[in-house]
């Protein structure tokens, strides 16, 4: 394998600049993933964190909704004066002339919380991206969809939605806490919401980290097409300290088992479902025994 450069991301869609969106970077060969850096860059630099024309990363998995459900999606057309949406690309445009106080009144018009076609079908059901609760997904989804809207299409292809570019950057969704599942790893307790349990979640973290790292040879012949994984000192350190990291780690990992093993993947094309053209896909690999 022509070693290539790919990368994850832990997408926050916070006011704070820079927010908690972090990103973790790593080539990925003939023996394996190597990850080096892990770092926090905030939502505002992401994209031109991967999106380099003389730097290109071949896969970038971003942890963040890159559409909104259908029935949503009819409803904000009707609300517009327009036809229904027939592309990514329109949703996206329609977004990227909205502020978000426009976005959120129709999503508090609409009352109700869909979910996406991909987020129930996977085993760990993802919130949808409309959920108003905590954690709040709204604003997340509104900034994520904003942020790819301003890729080059000449550099980076949004997947299911855009064609792959030659030598350019395929950007995937994916659900790092699905891919623990999957993997047979924790898939709580690693996140830190108060004082209290910041010890247990460090301890958790730690585990998922060191098992990761070993994760074939301490699964088997179930995990034999998972790509092996080595992490810096640095790097495993971010991931230990903060679950955004670790988020980070996990997406990127995700998108080498995705490039090396795409037979453990549901092709969503290939799926009798129309809304994936619109609503897109979470790129999580099928659960390991």
């Amino acid at each position: 394998m022509t070693e290539v450069l790919i990368a994850g991301i832990d997408f926050s869609g916070a006011k704070t600049v820079p927010n908690d969106t972090w990103i973790a970077a790593g080539t990925l060969g003939n023996l394996g993933l190597e990850v080096l850096d892990i770092r926090k860059v905030g939502s505002h630099k992401v994209a031109g964190e991967f999106c380099k024309p003389d730097f290109p990363y071949t896969a970038v998995g971003i942890d963040v909704p890159f559409s909104l459900p259908a029935e949503f999606l009819a409803f904000m057309a009707e609300k517009a004066g327009k036809p229904e949406f027939q592309s990514w690309q329109e949703v996206a445009e329609q977004l990227v002339f909205m502020s978000f106080d426009q976005f959120m009144e129709l999503a508090t018009e609409f009352k109700k919380e869909p979910k996406r076609v991909c987020d129930k079908a996977i085993s760990k059901a993802a919130q949808s991206p409309l959920h108003r609760g905590n954690p709040s997904m709204v604003q997340m989804t509104f900034q994520g969809i904003r942020m790819l809207a301003t890729l080059d299409p000449k550099l980076c292809a949004v997947l299911p939605f855009q064609d792959r570019v030659k030598n350019g950057t395929a950007v995937l969704e994916v659900y790092p806490r699905q891919t623990l599942t999957a993997l047979g790893l924790p898939d709580t307790g690693y996140k830190s919401k108060d004082k209290k349990d910041k010890d247990a979640a460090h301890a958790v973290r730690r585990t998922i980290v060191e098992n990761l790292v070993q994760i074939r040879e301490r699964k088997g012949i179930s995990h034999k097409d998972c790509p092996r994984l080595s992490v810096g000192p640095a790097a495993r350190s971010a991931a230990m300290d903060s679950d955004h990291a670790l988020d980070a780690l996990v997406a990127c990992y995700t998108i080498a088992m995705w490039h090396t093993a795409k037979h453990l993947f549901q092709e969503p094309l290939s799926l009798d479902q129309v809304e994936v053209l619109t609503e897109g896909w979470i790129y999580s690999p099928k659960v390991l025994n």
